[in-house]
Parts: structure tokens; sequence; C-alpha cells
């Protein structure tokens, strides 16, 4: 049962200006846009890295292609996002026109008008092409495609993995209740022993969705004592993002 469920992640439009430093990778995230699944899967998919090596990418080279309905800017910022994995790990993304050699799955890019995400981890019972479906604003920017690399890769999000409680505080009062899931400690995942990552593209913002956006939902705790800072960032993966790839794909 643990390896037939499948985890989305998906980033809606948003319109208006380019995403500024300031804010996290969270001001794209719309849950209303997920395929439809039960609360227990909801919940399972905000843990912070996938533990069974099944649903790691065996080896350590990953094939993609690229629709061909994107420009050559997009091609380029996808190119680009692909190769700063092999310059950073050991996992190689080698781009492909046709089939893939035999037996081995690949990664699409697909073009999508109104939404961003991929599902997490490797599939080992799934078919076809792994996909990660970006709208034209995703595609402007490298950091997300690279947050949903490292999705695809077995990566959730920062704030959920299981020693998180000794990091960060939730303000649940401040969070519409059908988020909550995105802020669940889960304790049935790894962390790598990689130290707690304010700074990962993998963290949420420190106001996000939040009912009151003038109030932070998470708060850090520096020796015991809650104090507001800047969580996550738009930059691209922080070297805590990198080390727990390497450490996965036993780089």
């Amino acid at each position: 049962m643990f390896l037939q469920t499948v985890w989305y992640i998906f980033l809606a439009v948003v319109f208006g200006p380019i995403l500024v430093s300031s804010e996290g990778i969270d001001s794209y995230e719309n849950y209303y846009n997920e395929i439809h699944v039960d609360d227990e899967q909801a919940e399972a998919k905000t843990r912070n890295a996938l533990q069974s090596p099944l649903q790691r990418w065996p080896g350590n080279k990953i094939y993609y292609r690229v629709s061909g309905d994107y420009s050559d800017q997009e091609v380029t910022n996808v190119r680009a996002a692909m190769t700063s994995f092999g310059e950073q790990t050991c996992v190689q993304f080698e781009e492909i026109e046709g089939s893939p050699p035999a037996g081995k799955r690949y990664v699409f890019f697909k073009k999508s008008p109104n939404m961003c995400g991929t599902r997490v981890g490797y599939q080992p019972l799934s078919f076809g092409p792994h996909e990660v479906v970006l709208n034209e604003r995703c595609l402007t920017m490298p950091a997300v495609i690279q947050h949903e690399t490292l999705h695809l890769l077995g990566l959730f999000h920062e704030q959920s993995r299981p020693d998180r409680d000794e990091y960060v505080k939730i303000d649940y009062d401040n969070i519409p209740r059908k988020y909550w899931s995105q802020f669940m400690a889960m304790d049935q995942t790894t962390t790598f022993n990689v130290p707690y990552d304010y700074e990962s593209v993998m963290h949420y913002a420190k106001n996000a969705f939040a009912k009151d956006p003038s109030k932070p939902t998470i708060r850090a705790l520096i020796n015991g004592e809650e104090v507001e800072r800047e969580m996550g960032q738009v930059r691209g993966p922080s070297e805590g993002d990198w080390t727990k790839i390497r450490l996965m794909y036993k780089c």
C-alpha cells in the first residue's frame, strides 16, 4: 500500500510581479489544484525525505525530455536547472529526444496553462514518464524548477521534518484548517542527520498560508525562545538541500 500511494505537490498560478526573494516557494502552492486525495495521503506528502530506497530513482543517471511547446528561453532554464544537479551532486540528468534506453523511465517537462507540480519520489509501480508540469510563470524561475526537481528526487518540505518542533513553532490559529496538513511534523521519514535549514528552498516562508499575513505562521525557536525571522527563499537549493540529495543517492 505504501508504494502505491502517489503524492503530488502542485503550484498554482499567481498573477502579478515576478516573485521576489522575500517570498517563499509557498507563495505558489495551492492544494485546490491537486489530484483528489484522502486525508492520509494529504498528510503523507508533507514528509521531509522518503526513507524507502524503492522510491529513489535507480542509479545516478536520470533521463529527461522537454515538451516541444516550450520557448527557447524556457528550454534553456530547464537545462540550466538540470545541469545544476550534476554540478552539485552525483545525480546526472541527461536530455533525450526520443525514447530512453530500454527499461529506463524518464522525466517529462510538460507545459501547463495554470499549474506547476510533480509527484514526489520515484514511482516504481507507475508506467510512462514522470511528469513535471510547469506554467509560463514557473518556467521563468530556475528555483521553482529546482524545487520541483528536489520533489521528484524524494524531498518534501523542510518544516515538516520529524525534528522540526525543536526549531520552529507553528501558529495554527493563523492558518486555515484546510492547510494544517501542510505543517504537520512527520516521524516516518529521515533527515539524513542534516541540520535544520531555515534557508532551504523547500522551506515555507514565515507567513505561509497566513489568515493575517502581517503575523507569522512559523516562528524560529532559538534557545527555546520564539523568534521572528525570514525563512525559505527562491534563489535556489541551499547547501543543506544539496547535501540531502548527495546522501540519498550515495554520492
